[in-house]
């Protein structure tokens, strides 16, 4: 199973990441697209891992998920890895609870590595990847391309929950499905004192 752990977005997000791409299609250049519906924040990044490791890392994920809360994650502003001279990948930015989304993101990523999954050696940098670039020609104007979208809003979503996803790759592009996913609530103690002050 090819295995990798995100956050999920609601749809009106990627009917807007959708709109942006088919602005950015009318460049001509040669790029491969990401389908709008199996666009995801990852979090993590697993690889192949036999099925049977399957409850243990959503064990370990619930570890992570537990007592964090819902995180406010904005969709905003637009860019190239590793940049706009030379873009090999053009992303959609995030932004919102950020301490948050790091610290869920260390946790699943200290997690994974004590069931023997690599460590990412690169920082978290949390992005929506656009398109991957094959080969950059000045005449397609990525640079300009980008620069038109570079503040543009998405709106805003509250994750309330982590997903393990399974990536199958077929002839017409990846497919997407939850294995499973952990709930990101408030601390026990925490929404009991809420109650009570109700």
């Amino acid at each position: 199973m090819r295995l990798f752990i995100a956050i999920e977005l609601p749809e009106a997000i990627k009917q807007g990441i959708a709109k942006i791409q088919d602005g950015l299609k009318q460049s001509g250049g040669d790029a491969n697209w990401t389908r709008p519906g199996g666009i995801h924040l990852t979090l993590k990044f697993l690889g192949e891992a036999p099925e049977e490791k399957v409850p243990a890392i959503l064990q370990t994920l619930r570890d992570a998920a537990t007592n964090r809360g819902p995180i406010r994650i904005d969709v905003a502003g637009a860019g190239a890895f590793p940049n706009l001279k030379t873009p090999r990948v053009l992303w959609v930015g995030v932004a919102g609870e950020m301490d948050k989304l790091s610290s869920l993101q260390t946790a699943v990523e200290d997690g994974m590595e004590r069931l023997a999954f690599s460590r990412e050696e690169r920082k978290f940098s949390p992005h929506l990847t656009l398109a991957r670039i094959k080969f950059p020609r000045p005449r397609d104007n990525w640079q300009q391309k980008i620069g038109e979208i570079q503040n543009v809003k998405l709106g805003g979503f509250v994750a309330d929950h982590v997903s393990l996803m399974k990536s199958e790759l077929r002839r017409d592009g990846a497919v997407y499905t939850e294995v499973g996913r952990m709930e990101l609530k408030e601390p026990e103690a925490r929404s009991q004192n809420s109650g009570e002050r109700r």
